[in-house]
């Protein structure tokens, strides 16, 4: 197995660094912008109308100006989004907020020279400075509370990252000491009889102690199933006969990217929780196919009967609950994470996106 040369900077950390302006040029976050842009309209039609007549005018005044002001800056925030992103965060902030402001103003200051949008009885000069003062107040309150908004949102997005990286240093560094214990007896038990095997036994165990410690959260999918069976060598010297195992992969995947080990971690709970407990043991399923745009990553073991998983030891889940938040971090909601348990059967599933 090829060993993984680690990051100099987490790919989670430096993809929430990059995020802290969302996606203007993305549709839904366009949709967003025009939707909440008509419901700030209507709001403000509401509170400076008292008929219904008056109402109409408003919101008619307010969601064109409005609109115009919105769709400007998502634009401009889209062509600039990564040039900002380059910036350290406060400049970013700085600048992102007066180009919004400025925008504001200009469309105010074009919107002003047509006479259209003097509100009330005002003299012409005194109308059109309350009108700027109006878009003036009005977006600096709007862009300042977003532009918050934001900025906590991105250190939510670093936080989870922190965690996320914690996590799976603590899942690389849980190396079951009854695994560990196994393994060596079954390697000094075949040096004498099966120096080849002992050998091979050693190598899988050398790259599980190396995946363990590299700090690459990122890996091709062809390392992830080596590394697997790699696991599962070890455990075959053990568990004999009763550890059948069965891959369907899709050559074509192997060079996809995957969060690094999203695969042995399931593998070793289907042994632990799967196959140990059932005394004629059973076969672990590990599929790897592309579903649509999807790559669709299964792990599936047998389960114990009822009466017997009374007695027997209950997991923590903390292989799956690490794996669910680290495809949630890198892949948002495009990424997902599904158990499906049956009477006889349990199965795990990653869905990853491939574009």
């Amino acid at each position: 197995m090829p060993e993984n040369i680690a990051n100099n900077k987490p790919a989670e950390e430096t993809a929430a660094n990059r995020c802290l302006l969302p996606n203007f040029c993305d549709v839904r976050t366009i949709f967003i912008v025009v939707l909440l842009t008509e419901v700030l309209a209507i709001i403000f039609a509401m509170a400076a109308s008292s008929e219904s007549e008056q109402f109409w005018d408003y919101l008619a005044i307010s969601s064109l100006l409005m609109l115009w002001i919105a769709l400007l800056n998502t634009a401009l925030l889209c062509t600039l989004r990564n040039w900002l992103h380059d910036l350290q965060q406060h400049y970013c902030l700085i600048i992102a907020f007066a180009l919004m402001m400025c925008v504001s103003m200009l469309v105010a200051y074009l919107a002003s020279l047509t006479g259209s949008f003097l509100y009330s009885a005002y003299e012409p000069s005194t109308g059109n400075g309350l009108f700027f003062l109006r878009v003036a107040t009005i977006s600096a309150v709007i862009y300042f509370l977003l532009l918050r908004y934001f900025y906590i949102q991105q250190q939510w997005r670093l936080n989870l990252a922190a965690q996320s990286r914690a996590e799976i240093q603590a899942l690389r560094a849980r190396i079951r000491p009854h695994f560990l214990f196994n393994s060596m007896n079954s390697i000094a038990s075949l040096i004498e009889v099966s120096p080849e095997l002992a050998e091979k036994a050693i190598e899988d165990l050398s790259d599980l102690f190396r995946a363990s410690l590299s700090e690459q959260n990122m890996s091709r999918l062809e390392d992830e199933i080596e590394l697997t069976k790699s696991y599962l060598a070890i455990e075959a010297l053990r568990l004999g006969k009763r550890l059948q195992i069965e891959f369907d992969i899709d050559q074509n995947l192997l060079a996809t990217e995957v969060p690094s080990l999203s695969i042995q971690p399931l593998a070793e709970n289907a042994v632990y929780h799967g196959i140990e407990p059932i005394e004629k043991g059973g076969k672990i399923i590990i599929s790897a196919l592309q579903i649509g745009s999807k790559l669709k990553l299964s792990v599936s073991n047998p389960l114990m009967s009822e009466k017997q998983s009374s007695a027997f030891r209950k997991g923590n889940q903390m292989a799956q609950d690490n794996i669910r938040q680290r495809l949630k971090l890198v892949y948002g909601n495009q990424g997902e994470f599904l158990i499906n348990e049956t009477k006889d059967n349990y199965t795990v599933t990653l869905l990853i996106p491939l574009a």
